[in-house]
């Protein structure tokens, strides 16, 4: 744990902090550009340097759209790649639909790991990352 300054009053507190103690402002930690590399507050959408957007992702742990892919085609009747994307339920519901199904779902599997490989970044997080639907199919 570390300490820093608080963008609001100047004072120190801990980077563990949601709000500072002192004046009750939220905590705004600095990431980097992943484009430019420069310094911005992790709420920002756009960089102010590059204009490259900086997706939410970014900040909490990125999910690539390649690993959920081939996890798809390769695993996808065991629904491995939702697990990766951390969505248990959908997990789960695709291992029982895959018993009942004779693993023809699979092959849906396959298909949606196809999707995920060919769609954009923007796409691939706006519909399986930050999204909360619990089962996306397409």
């Amino acid at each position: 744990m570390a300490l820093i300054n608080c963008k609001e009053c100047g004072q120190q507190i801990s980077d563990a902090a949601s709000v500072c103690p002192h004046c009750g402002a939220p905590v705004v930690k600095d990431i980097y550009c992943s484009h430019c590399g420069t310094r911005i507050p992790e709420n920002t959408r756009y960089c102010p340097n590059c204009g490259e957007g900086v997706a939410p992702c970014d900040v909490t742990g990125k999910k690539d759209k390649v690993v959920a892919g081939l996890l798809a085609i390769f695993l996808g009747g065991l629904g491995i790649h939702y697990f990766y994307l951390g969505k248990t339920t959908a997990g789960v519901l695709t291992i029982v639909i895959s018993l009942f199904s004779c693993y023809i779902w699979t092959l849906v599997m396959f298909i949606q790991g196809i999707l995920m490989l060919t769609m954009s970044d923007e796409d691939f997080n706006a519909k399986y990352v930050e999204n909360d639907r619990t089962f996306p199919l397409f």
